[in-house]
């Protein structure tokens, strides 16, 4: 059953340079809880455009994180396991390889957390090293 939910999204980012960059959103959306998976759908508002995002958990192992937008990439985060996928911008295509480092999901009631740690890579040439988290709240 889909539920409203809060959903606050805390990123960092660490380039092989020694930059680091973090963000923090929250925004409304949605989870549904379907046996050992979980989809968490959300629209990113920028000045540029909106950007529909929808997160799917699957047995609290694999990730599954498809962008729509003026930006599209479909990324699949699993530890310990390579990904390539195509990231889709208004200047060209690129290839993109996503290698998960760990994923971790828990939920507890209304409340669920998910955690990622990944590297990626554009064209085969490493870009950054990052860490997702998605805190849900169902309403």
């Amino acid at each position: 059953m889909k539920k409203d939910a809060i959903i606050k999204i805390i990123s960092t980012h660490r380039d092989g340079e020694g930059g680091s960059e973090s963000a923090e959103m929250t925004v409304t959306g949605t989870v549904t809880h379907n046996g050992s998976e979980s989809v968490i759908e959300y629209t990113e508002e920028s000045e540029d455009a909106a950007e529909r995002t929808s997160v799917t958990v699957t047995d609290g192992k694999t990730v599954s994180i498809v962008r729509e937008g003026e930006f599209s990439s479909e990324m699949s985060v699993e530890r310990n396991r390579r990904h390539h996928t195509f990231y889709k911008t208004p200047y060209g295509e690129f290839t993109m390889g996503i290698y998960g480092n760990s994923v971790t999901w828990f939920r507890n009631g209304r409340k669920s957390v998910l955690k990622m740690k990944y590297t990626l890579d554009f064209n085969n040439g490493y870009i950054s090293e990052n860490s997702m988290n998605i805190y849900i709240e169902e309403k």
